[in-house]
């Protein structure tokens, strides 16, 4: 009897301490999908790399284009006769001076330098708290409701039997 006594204790016991399993689960599950999908989860923070990245190489392109620009300010300060051959393969002319422009004959005029462009970082996607705390909720209810079922089927099911014995 003792035995028995010690055994429905442990049932008594047991029965509480199971259902906080879905509520650990849930947890467990918000946590792993809050790192995971989360605003500052691992996917935010490639795409964050992938921006970084993007802002990396517009910064070497506008330093080459820097360096391009100030070679070019150098080279025209330190000659005046400089000044007249840029302009000629810009297409400008001196006062009093024409000349024709034949076009597909190899020589064409120097393009203005691109100033570089604007490279705007895009905020990285990601899901929302809320919705990662309504989904862990919504499968530890699930997990709780299903264990719930199971052990009242497993109750009545011993109580049929208990009947059946009951009634010999």
């Amino acid at each position: 009897m003792l035995k028995k006594n010690r055994r429905n204790s442990e049932i008594l016991l047991m029965n509480p301490v199971k259902y906080l399993i879905p509520l650990w689960i849930g947890v467990l599950l918000y946590a792993v999908l809050s790192i995971c999908f989360g605003a500052k989860g691992l996917t935010a923070y490639r795409q964050l790399e992938i921006e970084m990245d993007k802002e990396a190489a517009n910064i070497s392109v506008l330093t080459a284009l820097n360096h391009d620009l100030n070679e070019t300010r150098n080279i025209l300060t330190d000659d005046r006769n400089n000044y007249s051959v840029y302009a000629r393969e810009l297409g400008f002319a001196a006062p009093g001076e024409s000349f024709i422009r034949i076009i597909g004959l190899g020589s064409s005029p120097k393009t203005i330098i691109s100033p570089g462009q604007v490279v705007a970082p895009l905020s990285p996607d990601y899901v929302q708290e809320r919705i990662l705390q309504i989904f862990s909720f919504f499968i530890a209810l699930t997990l709780l409701i299903s264990m719930a079922c199971y052990d009242f089927l497993n109750y009545m099911k011993t109580q049929e039997s208990g009947s059946r014995y009951a009634s010999r």
